[in-house]
């Protein structure tokens, strides 16, 4: 392209879930969004947060909401940075957290957005992968003198989680700035949050997006050692988290019997989901996340992803080695999920 740098040339583009545009025509079971809506005392926080206050500039450092969210989580609110999405505090990170000529480390399979950003911000990088049964081997990181390592706890897109006690013992012997991405922690996993007041050479980072139903507000959360969190400061853009959202997050922090209820349902619907998709001739990778990573052993993925989809019903499909082997399905409503199982007995009896 004509305007375009040299990295921008060369990085790999990072491609989302599908969004249609007559999305509301499709069940969508393919970017891990909540099926289950915010509640109405978040609906209203929001709502109140849309008033003529709107003509001025939101707070510069999300003060309030880093305070709630450390009451919550008994941390001091300078360990806490308020991001515009994960997204935004992935993008710091590479930006002011590694030298240019450092050297990151990713697992693969994993969230391929880890090695988008690196190319973005001109960082090398080595992808190590899972072993035969999607675990980490934490020794992987050790060959070499990795400046910078990015894991997501659960996994995206295997669903598997790693022990807290097997990441304090990795940062016992790694001198570099590890990052645990916790997106989907809410669901089933151990939180390393507590490792921040021991270690400070840690990174945890969550989001609202998944268990809080928030996706549209994009909002995200760093928890880290206090001198990181002022680089986080340092590093943003002026106002990047709208008063709307921080409004948003702040009542579904509080709303403890509305997400406890989300979370509960979603569970009862993962595990309604999993035995049917077994009986239906499907392996599982074990999950604990708000999605199934599966594959038929008499059909291929991306046959399955586009007979789908033709039955307007997304599903995530990922072209790469061993991925394509799979496909990652969210867990949905349990009117979707039927229609799903409906469809999905039709395609492999056919």
């Amino acid at each position: 392209m004509k305007y375009w740098n040299h990295r921008m040339n060369r990085m790999t583009e990072y491609i989302p879930g599908e969004q249609p545009d007559n999305i509301e025509e499709y069940i969508k079971l393919n970017t891990n969004e909540n099926p289950f809506a915010p509640s109405q005392t978040v609906l209203s926080a929001i709502k109140n947060a849309a008033n003529e206050e709107l003509r001025r500039y939101p707070s510069s450092d999300s003060r309030s909401l880093r305070m709630a969210f450390a009451e919550k989580n008994n941390l001091q609110y300078e360990n806490v940075f308020v991001g515009n999405g994960s997204d935004e505090i992935f993008t710091l990170i590479f930006r002011g957290f590694i030298e240019p000529d450092g050297l990151a480390s990713f697992p693969y399979p994993s969230y391929s957005l880890y090695y988008t950003m690196a190319e973005a911000n001109g960082i090398k990088y080595d992808k190590v992968n899972l072993n035969d049964e999607f675990d980490i081997n934490f020794e992987d990181f050790l060959v070499k003198d990795y400046d910078l390592v990015i894991i997501a706890n659960p996994n995206n897109p295997t669903g598997k989680s790693v022990d807290v006690e097997k990441i304090q013992d990795f940062l016992m012997n790694f001198k570099g700035l590890l990052v645990v991405d916790e997106a989907y922690v809410d669901f089933f996993g151990e939180t390393a949050i507590n490792l921040v007041s021991s270690f400070d050479n840690i990174i945890v980072t969550r989001s609202f997006s998944k268990s809080y139903s928030l996706a549209g507000l994009r909002v995200g959360i760093a928890i880290a050692h206090k001198d990181i969190i002022r680089g986080f400061l340092k590093l943003k853009d002026s106002y990047n988290v709208d008063r709307i959202a921080e409004a948003g997050a702040i009542a579904a922090l509080l709303d403890e019997k509305g997400f406890k209820y989300n979370i509960e349902m979603l569970k009862n619907n993962k595990e309604y989901i999993e035995n049917i998709l077994i009986d239906l001739g499907f392996s599982i990778v074990p999950s604990k996340a708000n999605y199934v990573f599966v594959k038929h052993a008499k059909m291929k993925s991306k046959d399955i992803y586009e007979k789908l989809k033709r039955k307007k019903i997304l599903v995530r499909y990922m072209e790469g080695a061993i991925q394509s082997d799979y496909l990652r399905i969210s867990v949905g409503s349990m009117m979707e999920i039927k229609t799903l199982i409906k469809e999905l007995y039709s395609i492999l009896e056919a």
